[in-house]
């Protein structure tokens, strides 16, 4: 399904996307399935698609994230499943509200990566406009640089600077003034886009990548295009069943190794036997899944309560420290790495509950 819907594009405007997360999220759309999810997405294919550094590459993963575009699950140690939020396509009017088709030929030039983040969406904006009206978009010139309602003000940048976009477009878009209005339509080269069975393709590639990399088989034979053709045969089943076909083949061929190897921790032989997993699949394929188990650190330490005064009451308020202050200063302690509860400590708190409690005249008359 390589869609983006309108509403998400309207939020990377009000939202201010960069040019990499713009590019981000055009690549895995590329991928994904009805419910927005895409399986393992590895980060050098991001890079050599995108052009950007791997720093660059989690660094806009954690930043799309935060902002809450995606969300992302850990499922293998080499890649992670990454859902873009609100861009599910498995209702049946799933499309009221409008989308743009990720495949056109705009989204696999170099050109387009190369122009600057408010160009960017200023082009996915013409593109939502011109295919869902006229074919073209027709706005008076003064309309679109009025600073009250005028896309200069929608993009928050100047006139000057807004102007700077539309000129960047011209590779892609006709732009003509007549009667003081703008005429923009897509070039023939932007809307040009691949078949719906290119599509599907592709998809399958990409799955078939996902399952040898996820169980490191570097299969170099006929084993890849029997894998292929394995999809290509249980692909509509899956969705009509509602069934994970990449998570289901993939646990299958982790299960035909491991009988392959007679069961030993260290897997020596990686090849696809077709047969097996063919049979695997059959035996699991009305399996449920497992539960993933919670992953280390998404766990809450239990909280104390006070018991009674004085003392206790001193102890609670020392080792409970967020209870005294701010929000912002809360912020501060929270460990975003981790991602767990931790207790601070009120050192003055203590410092006061020893100052309190006398020190017997025993213990001092020993000294």
């Amino acid at each position: 399904m390589q869609k983006i819907k309108n509403s998400i594009v309207d939020r990377m405007i009000a939202q201010k996307c960069t040019a990499n997360e713009i590019n981000f999220l055009i690549y895995v759309s590329a991928y994904q399935d009805i419910t927005g999810r895409v399986t393992g997405v590895h980060y050098k294919d991001v890079c050599d698609a995108t052009g950007m550094s791997i720093q660059g590459y989690y660094d806009t993963k954690a930043s799309l994230e935060e902002k809450g575009f995606i969300v992302c699950e850990k499922c293998d140690y080499s890649d992670c499943d990454i859902t873009i939020v609100g861009n599910a396509y498995d209702g049946e009017k799933y499309n009221r509200g409008g989308y743009i088709n990720t495949s056109h030929n705009i989204f696999s030039q170099n050109e387009f990566y190369q122009l600057k983040a408010g160009a960017k969406l200023l082009a996915l904006k013409l593109l939502i406009i011109s295919f869902s009206g006229k074919g073209f978009f027709e706005i008076g010139v003064k309309k679109f640089y009025d600073k009250e309602n005028g896309y200069q003000t929608r993009f928050g940048v100047g006139k000057r600077v807004m102007r700077s976009y539309l000129m960047s477009l011209k590779p892609f878009f006709s732009i003509v003034i007549k009667d003081g209005k703008y005429y923009i339509t897509p070039k023939k080269n932007v809307h040009k886009n691949a078949t719906s069975g290119a599509e599907v393709e592709r998809y399958r590639e990409k799955a078939v990548e996902v399952v040898l990399r996820r169980n490191r088989i570097k299969e170099t034979g006929t084993g890849k295009e029997e894998l292929y053709n394995l999809f290509k045969q249980y692909d509509a089943k899956a969705e009509t069943e509602g069934i994970h076909l990449v998570s289901l083949m993939d646990r299958v061929v982790k299960k035909s190794l491991e009988i392959i190897n007679q069961g030993k921790t260290w897997i020596k032989y990686k090849i696809v036997n077709i047969k097996l997993i063919h049979k695997l699949l059959r035996e699991n394929w009305s399996q449920p899944y497992k539960q993933k188990e919670p992953m280390p650190g998404s766990y809450e330490l239990p909280e104390l309560t006070p018991q009674g005064t004085g003392f206790a009451e001193l102890y609670y308020q020392a080792t409970h420290p967020g209870n005294q202050c701010t929000s912002d200063q809360r912020q501060r302690y929270k460990n975003k790495f981790n991602n767990f509860k931790q207790r601070n400590y009120d050192f003055e708190a203590l410092e006061r509950m020893l100052l309190l409690n006398d020190v017997p005249e025993s213990s001092t008359s020993k000294a």
